[in-house]
């Protein structure tokens, strides 16, 4: 909302880096300048995915299934991603290279290595403890 719509009651956002980095171009233009990103540290690192299944499914959409995740990890593909903001599947992939990559236009804060540390996503415990003292909370 404040990308779009400019100062609210909110003086920091959380948002998924490919949101930050994509949107970016954005905000210099609505606000008539660029908001400045910073990694959390430590991270939690969210791993877009994909699976097939295996119940309910003929072998000819297992197959079709295959083909379309091996298309999605093809170099081509994957520089699309780039220019949205996801990092690639193929940690070698040079950012930078991609043209329109939001790597390689001076966002201020963006790296290409943050260095931060990475944990693992809370157990369902925790997560429910969260959400229950959110919910108490509004």
């Amino acid at each position: 909302e404040f990308i779009a719509k400019g100062e609210n009651d909110a003086d920091i956002a959380t948002v998924y880096e490919s949101i930050a980095l994509h949107r970016w171009e954005q905000s210099r233009t609505t606000q008539g300048q660029p908001y400045q990103i910073y990694y959390l540290n430590p991270t939690i690192e969210t791993v877009s995915t994909a699976a097939i299944a295996r119940r309910d499914v003929t072998s000819g959409m297992v197959d079709a299934a295959r083909k379309f995740i091996d298309f999605l990890r093809q170099p081509e593909q994957q520089k699309l991603f780039v220019q949205y903001g996801f990092r690639p599947v193929d940690q070698s992939f040079d950012l930078q290279s991609v043209p329109n990559s939001p790597w390689s236009q001076n966002i201020p804060g963006v790296k290409m290595n943050p260095g931060v540390q990475t944990i693992s996503t809370p157990n369902v415990e925790v997560l429910t403890e969260i959400k229950r003292l959110w919910e108490r909370a509004n």
